[in-house]
């Protein structure tokens, strides 16, 4: 132990004291390059691509919610409803952007039935309008994961999306083709 003490006491003796730092001049810092602030392009407008929306779906396997009801659905059907949708500004103009959307839909209509559907997607557009997304959709029959891709085409003012989506359920699955419009805006 003893040697083990002697060598932390002279440990000790060889550290400066306070006065020796005093006599110690700071340092100048190495020059700095000057701050230059990163050239990114123009920020994406806010382009708010929500409106109604009609389309045609064909549902393998049947309509467990006109079956829970006692009713025949015919599997093509059409659709009716509102898309609601948010752009997320992700930097220059010229990259995919991300989204999010909020679809609801009503089906069955034209056949005296009330089919509601929900779905919440998450997905990306790139720049030519190519766009593609997933998520969950709710309807009569409990919760299905949805996939969607389309493209939106602007006819001078107006924007018309054309979207496929499935949604694979316990029984078969949902197929359909939607489109609608909007009115462009910022550009």
């Amino acid at each position: 132990m003893r040697p083990l003490r002697f060598a932390a006491l002279c440990a000790l003796l060889a550290l400066p004291t306070a006065s020796a730092f005093s006599q110690i001049a700071p340092r100048p810092l190495p020059p700095q390059p000057p701050f230059r602030a990163i050239e990114r392009g123009p920020l994406l407008d806010d382009d708010d691509r929500s409106g109604p929306r009609l389309g045609l779906a064909y549902i393998i396997g049947g309509s467990v919610t006109a079956e829970n009801a006692g009713l025949h659905l015919s599997p093509l059907t059409t659709l009716f409803g509102w898309q609601f949708e948010r752009e997320f500004r992700a930097g220059p103009a010229g990259l995919p952007v991300p989204m999010t959307e909020l679809i609801v839909l009503a089906g069955g209509m034209e056949q005296g039935l009330f089919l509601p559907s929900v779905s919440w997607l998450l997905g990306v557009r790139k720049p030519d309008g190519w766009e593609a997304g997933i998520g969950p959709t709710i309807t009569g029959a409990g919760v299905q994961l949805a996939f969607a891709a389309g493209v939106t085409r602007s006819l001078g003012a107006i924007n018309v999306p054309f979207n496929f989506a499935i949604a694979p359920g316990r029984r078969g699955a949902a197929l359909s083709i939607t489109t609608g419009f909007n009115m462009r805006r910022g550009r």
